[in-house]
């Protein structure tokens, strides 16, 4: 049997944050996604906790709320990288807790995030949550 654990959130903090230069990183976890841009994380949120952190970095960077727009799923466990691996076209096993990629699995958007080095955080489109969730069951099964 799989040493695995898949657990799905709804309620956390996400907003995208687009600056020219480098943002201060003490105000959230920031992902990297891209050259200039990042996504700020937080385990729990309040309404106003994109508002809030737009006015931590007024005149610094641009900050729009996604928190409404992806589903989370944590996996965890001995088994959690080879899950992912057989979808995701990177090598998960050059990358360093911390490390994002930006990417698709079965076809589905996904923002991975290394968690530790037996735990992946993994962000798709909400719309796309049941559909991401059904290729993760096969996965397992066929582990």
């Amino acid at each position: 049997m799989a040493d695995i654990a898949i657990a799905q959130a709804d309620d956390f903090a996400l907003a995208s944050v687009v600056a020219p230069g480098a943002v201060p990183l003490a105000v959230a976890a920031m992902w990297p996604v891209a050259p200039g841009q990042w996504l700020a994380f937080g385990e729990t949120g309040s309404p106003a906790w994109a508002d809030d952190l737009a006015g931590q970095l007024a005149g610094l960077a641009t900050v729009i709320d996604q928190s409404s727009a992806y589903t989370l799923f944590r996996i965890s466990g001995a088994d959690a990288r080879r899950l992912v691996q057989k979808g995701l076209p990177v090598d998960l096993a050059a990358l360093a807790p911390g490390a994002v990629v930006v990417s698709a699995i079965a076809h589905v958007g996904v923002i991975v995030r290394v968690a530790a080095a037996d735990s992946l955080q993994i962000l798709v489109f909400r719309s796309y949550a049941a559909t991401f969730r059904h290729w993760l069951a096969a996965g397992v099964a066929a582990l």
